[in-house]
């Protein structure tokens, strides 16, 4: 399981075991989320909670050859974000590495964003409700 919601309500909704298929979009839209445990890849746990909004999401790169031919995505990083207000808390994971990446699979690199600019000094889509304050 990639993460585990705690409701306002006390109910709990498990995520994907899969980057593929992370069931992020499957979370009910009607429910408020308390708390979010995310499962790291070496088996630790990063935990959001008492956020006004969650988002998760993955960044992947696919090679596009010539005559059509594309290759199989290829993960790069992992997000996991907590609005309050108008900052976000941002957490990603390196899922990949390249001889040339500063970076190693594992690795959490913590960030600050105003809303509207979390990445690349742009919006995200998939926020989840949080805990009104």
């Amino acid at each position: 399981m990639l993460y585990k919601c705690q409701f306002v309500d006390g109910s709990v909704f498990e995520g994907g075991n899969s980057y593929y298929n992370t069931k992020w979009l499957e979370i009910p839209k009607d429910k408020q989320i308390k708390q979010i445990t995310f499962a790291l890849p070496d088996g630790n746990l990063i935990i959001l909670q008492d956020y006004e909004a969650y988002n998760h999401f993955c960044e992947a790169t696919q090679d596009v050859y010539g005559k059509g031919i594309i290759s199989k995505p290829t993960l790069r990083y992992r997000y996991l974000m907590g609005r309050k207000g108008n900052k976000v808390i941002s957490f990603r994971i390196s899922l990949f590495q390249s001889p040339t990446s500063k970076y190693q699979i594992g690795d959490i690199t913590h960030r600050e964003y105003e809303f509207g600019k979390e990445y690349n000094n742009k919006p995200t889509k998939g926020w989840k409700k949080g805990v009104n304050k």
